[in-house]
């Protein structure tokens, strides 16, 4: 009995930080995740580059380094194994950081280098010696940074002017800006904006966000990361109200103007060692014509089960869970994951989905459950996910000929080729099998098969007919495949996925919030290419690609009664790149 309670059950986690010539750097900031990529830990380094964590719970965790003027670095699932020292060899680089782990079995005195490290930790510093009261500070206290550990992102991106998703605010023309910086070393801020110009339609679109969020971790629960969003897209000759006239703006230039602003709250917490808990809720104000207003909480709860895996449960109610998706563990290979400035202005693109039901505006209206299971197995990692979602005023995106419509339910935000369609009410169920290998680091491999509800063209018969009888709705067979990989050497970045759907059918894109994997239709290809630095110029610059559908998979021609056609597009076709500088 007293060998087995002397069985060590924590493990280290040490590291040095060098740049590419094996110079060591100070200061580096250091921060270390649990699997919940929940911040369990922070450190600088010394003059030695090095860092040290003690008493870490066997488990698996996530490192990210940054340095001014290097790229950071970051590697997930770092095994701590108890009883064992994980080394870091960790090598910063403008264009290729790269993290090596190695494990060894501590020997009986630490070094004088890591106890320097340790010493200098303000997680692990021991109190060395206490004054009396009465002894006046002759020194004064150090106080922390202001602002620290503050890096940005220029981008300029431009794109085809064919179909666009009204939901989404792209253009052909936009340039954004990210900024993310820490203050007093615990309150995280990121500002975030983009300016698009559309060629064909002129005005422009326009958006800001800001996210805060504190590492302080209080008894229960870590302090509410808070998102405040606000945008403003203008649209020209917008068709309103089955093809009436579009309302003059208040400057009286005749071009509808959409306003948006949306605040959010989301928060964690632990209520039990093996359960982790997320929720929060986002309030969303829409002016275009008329206003409407809504509340859409959300809440996710992870059981870990060991060796046997996780259950995953998910609830969300009026806009899409974004949010969730968004904080959603990655499972990507290391060095392939999108860097966190990204994640703002990824925000700013999803405007809320509107729709008109009668000649008024309405917010479409999600009420989603979900349950999901997870086991990693080495390198693979299983999932299963089930849901079932009803949809009030779900809108399809149309284009065509468009007279046989109900102009009452028909609208346009004036931005893209494309008009939203208001089906009413629509509920379905659907499951997404998948399995991901990592092959390597620098190659992570998935495929998925799906099957949920979609629409079909009805014809001269139809049969469970939903969209004022000319669209036959019913489940249907999905596959998708992707992979995404990293080359060393030249740092390129790809993430490409093939998702088959059954002919003539648009599946409306299921956001899944128990697993990583999404099968999107058609071609998906997403290419980030670093480019070498001119003239000892800090930061990076990066070549980038999206290109999104680009076989059309979805397109359904749809014939009706009036010997007209129209097009339903449930997801576009899309092609854009730019070029990012991140400094």
């Amino acid at each position: 009995m007293g060998a087995d309670l002397s069985l060590p059950v924590t493990g280290e986690l040490l590291g040095r930080v060098v740049d590419n010539t094996g110079v060591p750097q100070l200061g580096a900031a250091v921060q270390l995740f649990n699997r919940y990529q929940r911040l369990v830990g922070h450190a600088s380094t010394n003059s030695d580059g090095r860092f040290a964590f003690t008493g870490l719970p066997a488990d698996s965790y996530s490192v990210r380094v940054s340095v001014a003027t290097y790229l950071p670095a970051s590697r997930d699932h770092v095994l701590v194994k108890a009883g064992l020292d994980s080394v870091l060899e960790i090598h910063l680089a403008t264009l290729l950081s790269s993290i090596e782990v190695r494990y060894q079995v501590p020997t009986g005195a630490m070094t004088d280098e890591w106890k320097w490290a340790l010493r200098s930790s303000p997680r692990t510093r021991l109190i060395t010696r206490v004054l009396p009261e009465e002894f006046p500070d002759s020194e004064p206290k150090l106080k922390p940074h202001i602002f620290s550990g503050t890096h940005a992102m220029l981008a300029v991106n431009g794109g085809d002017g064919g179909l666009v998703d009204p939901s989404e605010m792209t253009t052909d023309v936009g340039t954004s800006f990210a900024v993310s910086t820490n203050i007093f070393g615990k309150n995280q801020l990121q500002v975030a904006g983009t300016l698009g110009q559309s060629a064909e339609f002129g005005p422009s679109a326009i958006a800001l966000c800001a996210i805060y969020s504190r590492t302080d971790e209080g008894l229960f629960a870590s302090a509410p990361e808070v998102s405040f969003q606000m945008a403003q897209v203008g649209g020209f000759g917008g068709q309103l109200n089955g093809g009436q006239p579009t309302p003059v703006s208040a400057a009286g230039t005749g071009i509808p103007t959409m306003r948006t602003m949306a605040l959010g709250v989301y928060q964690t917490t632990d209520p039990l060692d093996l359960i982790h808990i997320e929720y929060g809720a986002t309030g969303e104000t829409v002016e275009y014509a008329q206003h409407a207003n809504r509340v859409s909480p959300y809440a996710r709860m992870t059981a870990d089960l060991g060796g046997a895996g996780s259950v995953v449960a998910t609830y969300s109610d009026g806009g899409r869970p974004y949010e969730l998706v968004a904080h959603q563990q990655s499972g990507a290979a290391d060095d392939i994951a999108i860097d966190d400035l990204s994640a703002p202005v990824e925000n700013l693109s999803h405007l809320p989905r509107v729709a008109e039901s009668g000649g008024h505006l309405e917010l479409e209206r999600t009420q989603n459950y979900e349950l999901g299971y997870q086991k990693k197995s080495g390198d693979r990692t299983y999932a299963v996910s089930g849901f079932y979602e009803r949809v009030w005023n779900r809108r399809l995106n149309v284009a065509g000929d468009l007279s046989g419509l109900d102009g009452g339910n028909l609208y346009s935000d004036g931005l893209s080729k494309l008009s939203s369609y208001n089906i009413g009410r629509f509920r379905r169920t659907g499951y997404l099998a998948s399995v991901d290998q990592r092959l390597s680091n620098n190659f992570d491999l998935s495929i998925a098969y799906a099957r949920m509800g979609g629409f079909t063209d009805a014809g001269e018969t139809p049969t469970d007919v939903v969209a004022a009888r000319f669209l036959n709705e019913k489940m249907h067979n999905v596959a998708a495949a992707g992979g995404k990989a990293r080359i060393p050497g030249v740092g390129t970045r790809i993430m490409a996925s093939y998702g088959w759907v059954d002919a003539q059918a648009a599946i409306p894109t299921h956001l899944f919030t128990t697993q990583n994997t999404n099968a999107l239709p058609g071609v998906n290809v997403l290419v980030r290419q670093p480019l070498p630095s001119f003239f000892g110029m800090p930061g990076r610059l990066e070549l980038t690609a999206d290109l999104r559908n680009l076989l059309a998979q979805g397109y359904v021609p749809v014939a009706m009664a009036n010997g007209q056609h129209l097009l339903v597009v449930e997801a576009p076709r899309a092609i854009r790149g730019g070029l990012k500088f991140t400094f």
